[in-house]
């Protein structure tokens, strides 16, 4: 039977979408989470992590939210020293690859710090770009974790979980499970991209995609939903695989 992780990004982008996170594990189907050390809520995050030890955590690479954990950047930030939204190949390739290796490395010794880190991946999807592949391959080889696939370019690298994006924007309903059954049982264990969240002030001022994780929440928490994946699929988090 195909190994589900249901993992919710953005763990520690601020209050309530942890609350809604530990919700939606606590309630739901979500076992898995990554979180983003450099954002408001990444402490907060923590704290409940210690309260909820069958989650799974891993990190949430960030270049293109919020500001970084380090100081002294100068080709990743912008004048105000946050860092740059939406990230393409064609924005990396005039910063310099050893401050975002940095940096990465930074964030991923920070959660470290916290808690045992399950897993890699990355806001946006910046890691799978091609032109950070000599980043992700010296991370890989450093920290030698499981990591989200889904990659523009080739990484020779044993530990790489596909990854299915679609349950995103107009396609999460409360069919996506059934509609989607056998494209997700075509695989071993595969990960899929999920955002669930309750609302405050700064997410609503924050992103685009705000309000829609409230509905990413009810169907994660659906009885319906939880009696059908957990008759056609094993839950699970990155650790477990």
């Amino acid at each position: 039977m195909t190994r589900l992780i249901i993992n919710a990004d953005d763990f520690g982008y601020c209050e309530s979408v942890n609350y809604g996170i530990i919700s939606a594990f606590k309630n739901g189907i979500v076992r898995s989470t990554t979180t983003m050390a450099n954002m408001p809520g990444f402490e907060h995050a923590m704290e409940l992590l210690k309260e909820n030890k069958g989650l799974g955590c891993g990190v949430h690479m960030t270049l293109s939210c919020y500001k970084p954990v380090l100081g002294g950047l100068k080709t990743i930030i912008d004048g105000n020293g946050m860092f740059f939204k939406r990230i393409t190949n064609e924005d990396i390739e005039k910063m310099d690859l050893e401050e975002i290796y940095q940096e990465f490395c930074a964030q991923i010794e920070k959660v470290k710090a916290k808690t045992e880190i399950t897993h890699l991946d990355s806001h946006h999807h910046v890691h799978t770009l091609k032109s950070l592949q000599p980043v992700i391959e010296r991370i890989v080889e450093k920290y030698e974790l499981p990591i989200r696939g889904g990659f523009e370019y080739d990484l020779k690298y044993s530990k790489i979980i596909p990854m299915v994006e679609t349950f995103y924007g107009d396609n999460v309903g409360y069919e996506y499970f059934e509609n989607n059954i056998e494209e997700l049982k075509k695989y071993e264990v595969v990960d899929i991209m999920s955002h669930p969240a309750y609302l405050d002030e700064f997410i609503l001022g924050s992103t685009s995609y705000a309000i829609p994780r409230t509905k990413e929440y009810s169907i994660l928490t659906s009885e319906k939903i939880k009696e059908f994946v957990g008759k056609n699929f094993n839950l699970c988090n990155y650790k477990e695989i």
